[in-house]
Protein backbone atom coordinates (compact mmCIF):
# COMPACT_ATOMS: atom_id res chain seq x y z
CA UNK A 1 0.00 0.00 0.00
CA UNK A 2 1.59 3.47 -1.03
CA UNK A 3 1.85 6.35 1.36
CA UNK A 4 -1.27 7.98 -0.78
CA UNK A 5 -3.71 5.17 0.01
CA UNK A 6 -2.75 5.08 3.48
CA UNK A 7 -3.11 8.99 3.75
CA UNK A 8 -6.52 9.00 2.10
CA UNK A 9 -8.95 8.17 5.54
CA UNK A 10 -6.67 11.09 7.20
CA UNK A 11 -7.21 13.23 3.85
CA UNK A 12 -10.99 12.71 4.11
CA UNK A 13 -11.59 13.00 7.55
CA UNK A 14 -9.71 16.42 7.64
CA UNK A 15 -12.28 17.31 4.37
CA UNK A 16 -14.98 16.70 6.73
CA UNK A 17 -14.04 18.99 9.98
CA UNK A 18 -13.59 21.82 7.29
CA UNK A 19 -16.74 21.30 5.56
CA UNK A 20 -18.23 20.86 8.80
CA UNK A 21 -16.29 23.99 10.60
CA UNK A 22 -17.29 26.28 7.37
CA UNK A 23 -21.08 25.69 6.91
CA UNK A 24 -23.50 27.61 8.19
CA UNK A 25 -26.19 25.08 9.30
CA UNK A 26 -27.89 24.04 12.37
CA UNK A 27 -27.10 20.71 13.63
CA UNK A 28 -28.63 17.13 12.09
CA UNK A 29 -28.36 14.37 14.28
CA UNK A 30 -28.89 10.81 13.24
CA UNK A 31 -32.31 9.35 15.23
CA UNK A 32 -31.70 7.00 17.93
CA UNK A 33 -33.27 3.84 17.97
CA UNK A 34 -36.70 3.86 19.01
CA UNK A 35 -36.98 1.63 21.59
CA UNK A 36 -34.60 -0.66 22.82
CA UNK A 37 -35.38 -4.23 25.78
CA UNK A 38 -33.05 -5.10 27.84
CA UNK A 39 -32.75 -7.34 30.67
CA UNK A 40 -31.38 -5.99 34.33
CA UNK A 41 -27.77 -6.54 34.80
CA UNK A 42 -26.91 -6.28 30.88
CA UNK A 43 -25.22 -2.87 29.05
CA UNK A 44 -26.83 -0.42 27.40
CA UNK A 45 -25.27 1.98 24.69
CA UNK A 46 -26.78 4.85 23.14
CA UNK A 47 -24.86 6.72 19.98
CA UNK A 48 -25.45 9.97 19.10
CA UNK A 49 -23.97 11.29 15.47
CA UNK A 50 -23.96 14.46 14.05
CA UNK A 51 -24.38 14.42 10.54
CA UNK A 52 -24.78 17.95 9.59
CA UNK A 53 -23.97 21.03 11.02
CA UNK A 54 -21.69 24.20 11.96
CA UNK A 55 -18.98 23.24 14.55
CA UNK A 56 -18.73 23.51 17.54
CA UNK A 57 -21.55 21.36 19.10
CA UNK A 58 -22.59 20.95 22.11
CA UNK A 59 -24.07 17.29 23.26
CA UNK A 60 -26.51 17.09 25.95
CA UNK A 61 -28.21 14.00 27.76
CA UNK A 62 -31.00 13.86 29.07
CA UNK A 63 -32.80 10.88 31.15
CA UNK A 64 -36.45 12.31 31.13
CA UNK A 65 -36.39 15.97 31.45
CA UNK A 66 -32.85 15.80 33.80
CA UNK A 67 -29.40 16.33 32.18
CA UNK A 68 -27.21 13.42 33.37
CA UNK A 69 -23.51 13.17 33.00
CA UNK A 70 -20.72 11.01 33.75
CA UNK A 71 -21.26 8.91 37.71
CA UNK A 72 -21.63 5.58 38.68
CA UNK A 73 -22.26 2.73 36.08
CA UNK A 74 -23.06 6.04 33.47
CA UNK A 75 -20.41 7.23 31.37
CA UNK A 76 -20.84 9.79 28.73
CA UNK A 77 -18.31 10.65 26.60
CA UNK A 78 -18.22 13.22 23.42
CA UNK A 79 -16.24 14.25 19.94
CA UNK A 80 -16.54 17.04 18.32
CA UNK A 81 -19.35 14.89 15.94
CA UNK A 82 -20.08 12.41 18.17
CA UNK A 83 -21.10 11.41 21.53
CA UNK A 84 -21.97 8.06 23.51
CA UNK A 85 -23.91 7.05 26.39
CA UNK A 86 -23.23 3.87 28.19
CA UNK A 87 -24.72 2.18 30.91
CA UNK A 88 -23.41 -0.98 32.78
CA UNK A 89 -25.00 -3.02 34.44
CA UNK A 90 -28.70 -1.64 34.28
CA UNK A 91 -31.23 -1.95 36.47
CA UNK A 92 -35.24 -1.75 36.99
CA UNK A 93 -34.87 2.05 37.71
CA UNK A 94 -32.64 2.92 34.70
CA UNK A 95 -36.12 2.68 32.61
CA UNK A 96 -36.83 5.60 30.96
CA UNK A 97 -36.73 7.77 27.86
CA UNK A 98 -33.34 8.84 26.85
CA UNK A 99 -32.66 11.91 24.81
CA UNK A 100 -29.74 13.19 23.20
CA UNK A 101 -29.81 16.92 22.29
CA UNK A 102 -26.96 18.19 19.94
CA UNK A 103 -26.83 22.31 20.12
CA UNK A 104 -24.82 24.99 17.98
CA UNK A 105 -24.88 28.84 17.44
CA UNK A 106 -27.59 28.24 14.75
CA UNK A 107 -30.15 26.06 16.83
CA UNK A 108 -30.23 22.44 18.28
CA UNK A 109 -31.62 18.79 17.04
CA UNK A 110 -32.83 16.26 19.34
CA UNK A 111 -33.52 12.17 19.40
CA UNK A 112 -35.43 9.75 22.08
CA UNK A 113 -35.06 6.21 22.60
CA UNK A 114 -36.72 4.54 25.15
CA UNK A 115 -35.00 2.20 27.17
CA UNK A 116 -37.01 -0.70 28.68
CA UNK A 117 -35.44 -2.98 31.45
CA UNK A 118 -37.01 -6.42 31.59
CA UNK A 119 -36.52 -7.35 35.81
CA UNK A 120 -38.19 -9.07 38.86
CA UNK A 121 -40.78 -6.31 40.51
CA UNK A 122 -38.80 -4.46 43.60
CA UNK A 123 -40.70 -2.77 46.27
CA UNK A 124 -42.53 0.61 46.01
CA UNK A 125 -44.48 0.26 49.23
CA UNK A 126 -44.92 -2.71 51.67
CA UNK A 127 -48.18 -2.62 53.32
CA UNK A 128 -47.88 -2.40 57.23
CA UNK A 129 -49.94 -3.11 60.35
CA UNK A 130 -53.26 -1.81 60.74
CA UNK A 131 -55.73 -0.89 64.02
CA UNK A 132 -58.86 0.12 63.04
CA UNK A 133 -61.76 0.92 65.57
CA UNK A 134 -65.66 -0.22 64.52
CA UNK A 135 -67.52 1.47 61.90
CA UNK A 136 -63.53 2.80 60.77
CA UNK A 137 -62.46 2.79 57.03
CA UNK A 138 -59.22 2.70 56.24
CA UNK A 139 -56.49 1.87 52.79
CA UNK A 140 -53.73 -0.58 52.29
CA UNK A 141 -51.43 -0.20 49.87
CA UNK A 142 -48.79 -2.28 47.90
CA UNK A 143 -46.87 -1.55 44.97
CA UNK A 144 -43.98 -2.42 43.01
CA UNK A 145 -42.19 -1.76 40.22
CA UNK A 146 -40.96 -3.83 37.12
CA UNK A 147 -41.14 -4.98 33.49
CA UNK A 148 -43.45 -6.50 33.02
CA UNK A 149 -46.02 -4.31 35.06
CA UNK A 150 -46.37 -6.76 37.80
CA UNK A 151 -49.43 -7.68 39.43
CA UNK A 152 -50.74 -7.95 43.05
CA UNK A 153 -52.46 -10.59 44.75
CA UNK A 154 -53.92 -9.99 48.44
CA UNK A 155 -54.11 -12.87 50.72
CA UNK A 156 -55.76 -13.72 54.01
CA UNK A 157 -54.47 -16.78 56.38
CA UNK A 158 -57.24 -18.56 57.64
CA UNK A 159 -57.04 -21.98 59.82
CA UNK A 160 -52.93 -21.77 58.78
CA UNK A 161 -53.72 -21.64 54.96
CA UNK A 162 -53.47 -18.60 52.97
CA UNK A 163 -56.50 -17.95 50.77
CA UNK A 164 -57.59 -15.12 48.49
CA UNK A 165 -58.59 -12.26 50.41
CA UNK A 166 -62.10 -11.60 48.10
CA UNK A 167 -62.69 -15.14 48.42
CA UNK A 168 -62.46 -15.24 52.15
CA UNK A 169 -64.12 -11.78 52.70
CA UNK A 170 -66.24 -8.82 51.61
CA UNK A 171 -65.04 -6.10 53.65
CA UNK A 172 -62.34 -5.41 50.95
CA UNK A 173 -62.59 -3.18 48.02
CA UNK A 174 -59.98 -2.57 45.25
CA UNK A 175 -59.66 0.76 44.60
CA UNK A 176 -56.78 0.79 42.25
CA UNK A 177 -54.39 -1.72 41.35
CA UNK A 178 -52.37 -1.55 44.40
CA UNK A 179 -54.52 -0.21 46.83
CA UNK A 180 -57.77 -1.81 49.01
CA UNK A 181 -59.53 0.04 51.24
CA UNK A 182 -62.25 -1.56 54.02
CA UNK A 183 -65.62 -0.93 52.77
CA UNK A 184 -67.88 -2.34 55.47
CA UNK A 185 -68.02 -2.21 59.03
CA UNK A 186 -65.40 -4.52 60.03
CA UNK A 187 -65.56 -7.06 62.61
CA UNK A 188 -63.93 -8.85 65.01
CA UNK A 189 -63.50 -12.03 62.63
CA UNK A 190 -61.73 -9.70 60.12
CA UNK A 191 -58.74 -9.59 62.61
CA UNK A 192 -55.74 -11.62 61.46
CA UNK A 193 -53.30 -11.93 59.16
CA UNK A 194 -53.28 -10.90 55.57
CA UNK A 195 -50.00 -11.12 52.73
CA UNK A 196 -49.39 -8.87 49.35
CA UNK A 197 -47.48 -11.01 47.05
CA UNK A 198 -46.58 -9.03 43.85
CA UNK A 199 -45.30 -10.94 40.74
CA UNK A 200 -44.71 -10.52 37.14
CA UNK A 201 -43.29 -13.82 35.71
CA UNK A 202 -39.60 -13.14 36.33
CA UNK A 203 -38.62 -14.30 39.85
CA UNK A 204 -38.31 -13.75 42.58
CA UNK A 205 -41.16 -12.69 43.40
CA UNK A 206 -42.23 -10.19 46.05
CA UNK A 207 -44.05 -11.61 49.56
CA UNK A 208 -45.02 -9.56 52.50
CA UNK A 209 -47.10 -10.15 55.98
CA UNK A 210 -49.32 -7.65 57.95
CA UNK A 211 -52.03 -7.75 60.42
CA UNK A 212 -54.76 -5.97 60.59
CA UNK A 213 -56.24 -5.64 64.77
CA UNK A 214 -59.69 -4.48 65.43
CA UNK A 215 -59.97 -1.95 68.31
CA UNK A 216 -62.60 -1.34 71.18
CA UNK A 217 -64.68 -4.48 70.43
CA UNK A 218 -67.90 -5.19 71.55
CA UNK A 219 -69.59 -7.58 74.65
CA UNK A 220 -72.60 -7.73 72.84
CA UNK A 221 -73.95 -10.69 74.91
CA UNK A 222 -73.20 -8.85 78.52
CA UNK A 223 -75.40 -6.26 77.18
CA UNK A 224 -78.35 -8.10 75.58
CA UNK A 225 -78.08 -10.47 78.61
CA UNK A 226 -78.30 -7.13 80.47
CA UNK A 227 -81.75 -6.34 78.79
CA UNK A 228 -83.50 -9.31 78.69
CA UNK A 229 -82.99 -9.65 82.65
CA UNK A 230 -84.51 -6.49 82.65
CA UNK A 231 -87.73 -7.44 80.56
CA UNK A 232 -87.35 -10.91 82.53
CA UNK A 233 -87.87 -8.68 85.94
CA UNK A 234 -90.93 -6.74 84.44
CA UNK A 235 -92.56 -9.72 83.54
CA UNK A 236 -92.19 -10.71 86.69
CA UNK A 237 -93.59 -7.62 88.22
CA UNK A 238 -96.55 -7.35 85.77
CA UNK A 239 -97.75 -10.96 86.58
CA UNK A 240 -98.03 -9.47 90.00
CA UNK A 241 -100.23 -6.98 88.99
CA UNK A 242 -103.81 -6.87 89.28
CA UNK A 243 -103.70 -4.85 85.79
CA UNK A 244 -102.54 -6.15 83.01
CA UNK A 245 -100.13 -3.28 80.84
CA UNK A 246 -98.07 -3.26 78.17
CA UNK A 247 -94.16 -2.75 78.35
CA UNK A 248 -92.35 -1.07 75.66
CA UNK A 249 -88.66 -1.42 76.33
CA UNK A 250 -85.86 0.20 74.17
CA UNK A 251 -82.22 -0.52 74.13
CA UNK A 252 -78.95 0.51 72.06
CA UNK A 253 -75.41 -0.96 71.79
CA UNK A 254 -72.83 1.56 71.20
CA UNK A 255 -68.92 2.11 71.54
CA UNK A 256 -67.46 5.63 71.22
CA UNK A 257 -70.98 7.00 70.22
CA UNK A 258 -71.54 5.21 67.29
CA UNK A 259 -74.69 3.35 67.07
CA UNK A 260 -74.09 -0.55 66.21
CA UNK A 261 -77.65 -2.44 67.30
CA UNK A 262 -80.89 -0.84 68.11
CA UNK A 263 -84.35 -2.94 69.14
CA UNK A 264 -87.45 -2.25 70.51
CA UNK A 265 -89.52 -5.07 72.51
CA UNK A 266 -93.09 -4.93 72.94
CA UNK A 267 -94.61 -7.34 75.41
CA UNK A 268 -98.26 -7.60 75.25
CA UNK A 269 -99.92 -10.06 77.72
Amino acid sequence: MSIMQKMIPVILLVLSEIYLACSNEQPKITPLQSRIHLKVGKQASFACILEEGSLPVDFVWLKGDNVISSSGHVKIESSKEVSTLIMKSIEIQDSANYTCRATNHLGFDSSTSQLIVEGPPIWLKKPTDVRVGPKERFNIECSAIGYPSPSIHWKKQIDSEWRDLFESSNVFTRISPTELTGNQLVKERDEGKYGCEVSNGINPSLWTEFMIKVSGKINYFGKITGAFEFINHMLHENTRSSHRFRIYYNYEISVNKNLFASSKFILIP
